[in-house]
């Protein structure tokens, strides 16, 4: 099944290139290919990055090749995204790229854990962290096709209504990187209006806004929005994007695998150049306040996300057939 992100209306972003993988796995673990994040391993004899129930889901081991990434389509999606601005989505604004950077599967229940650098638009550079979250969670809720494309993988199942409450909304850091934390549930209305106390599930997600360098050809550095660096004859843009880590279970197993999540963001190491010059711990202007961001009623109607420039955000993984219920479709 082919994929293109365009079902949610939540944030759009711009593919920074379309490099063939979304970085490499060695001796000390792993380091992406645009921000040159790191995630250190919890077992390096092992190769191991969290407990053995848990599996690297987007990379297959050989012997001969060792570590390489899967590229099915089930782990490819494209993202199409008028990064000029124009109105026209041209050629050169299509890509395919890797819906994870890793992926993990919990092998006893499906939970998934996942990281992903999404590239943001010019235009969206700017947006506070919090109206990001806010929108992600706002963009899960309504009516429609159960598709998990843009949250939880590329399955498609029947119709279902869900609705969604932010629990948890806080500054929090990743390394020495500001970012902000939430912790979302999801509700089937048909189960909620049996109990109010109802939840199908749960995702704890970070967002940060990183900086990396593209390179801009000469002819283009005029037109481009974004600051330009020169670096030994050749210019670079210097581009923010923004660094997904989540974590999903259904609500009843959710806790049991935070600290293997929380383990995991322990390793995370983010390099002085990515980031970015406002870089703080963003500031919560409206808390949570317990009640569901759609509210169920007689006919429910589709919660509509606010309109995006281009393509929505997709951030997480696909839970496993043996996941329980996971949650409605970004955010890569």
């Amino acid at each position: 099944m082919k994929t293109r992100w365009c079902g949610l209306a939540v944030l759009s972003f711009a593919l920074a290139g379309c490099a063939a993988t979304s970085g490499a796995i060695g001796p000390q673990g792993y380091e992406q290919s645009v921000v040159k994040y790191q995630v250190g391993y919890l077992d390096a004899s092992q190769q191991a990055f969290l407990p053995n129930d848990w599996a690297l889901d987007n990379y297959a081991f050989s012997k001969h090749d060792g570590w390489k990434e899967k590229t099915g389509e089930q782990y490819r999606a494209t993202r199409a995204l008028d990064e000029n601005g124009d109105g026209d989505i041209s050629t050169g604004e299509v890509h395919k790229e890797n819906i994870f950077d890793l992926r993990f599967v919990n092998l006893r229940d499906g939970a998934v854990i996942w990281l992903k650098v999404h590239p943001l638009a010019f235009s969206d550079s700017q947006r506070d962290l919090e109206v990001i979250l806010d929108n992600y969670a706002d963009g899960l809720a309504g009516t429609g096709l159960f598709e998990q494309s843009t949250l939880f993988g590329l399955k498609t199942e029947h119709t279902r209504h869900y609705t969604t409450f932010i629990e948890k909304k806080e500054g929090a850091n990743i390394g020495s990187l500001g970012a902000i934390l939430g912790v979302i549930e999801i509700a089937e209305v048909e189960k909620l209006r049996l109990d109010s106390t109802h939840r199908d599930s749960k995702a704890e997600l970070l967002f940060a806004k990183v900086r990396y360098q593209q390179r801009v050809e000469w002819g283009d550095v005029k037109s481009s929005r974004w600051p330009v660096k020169a670096t030994q004859g050749k210019n670079y843009e210097i581009r923010t994007g923004l660094l997904v880590i989540g974590y999903y279970d259904s609500a009843s197993r959710f806790d049991s695998h935070l600290a293997d999540f929380n383990g995991l963001i322990s390793r995370v190491q983010i390099p002085e150049e990515a980031l970015p010059p406002d870089n703080a711990r963003p500031q919560i202007h409206d808390a949570p306040k317990g009640h569901p961001l759609t509210e169920p009623s007689g006919s429910p109607t589709p919660n509509k996300a606010p309109e995006p420039a281009a393509a929505p955000l997709e951030t997480a993984p696909a839970p496993t057939p043996t996941a329980p219920a996971p949650a409605p479709a970004a955010a890569n």
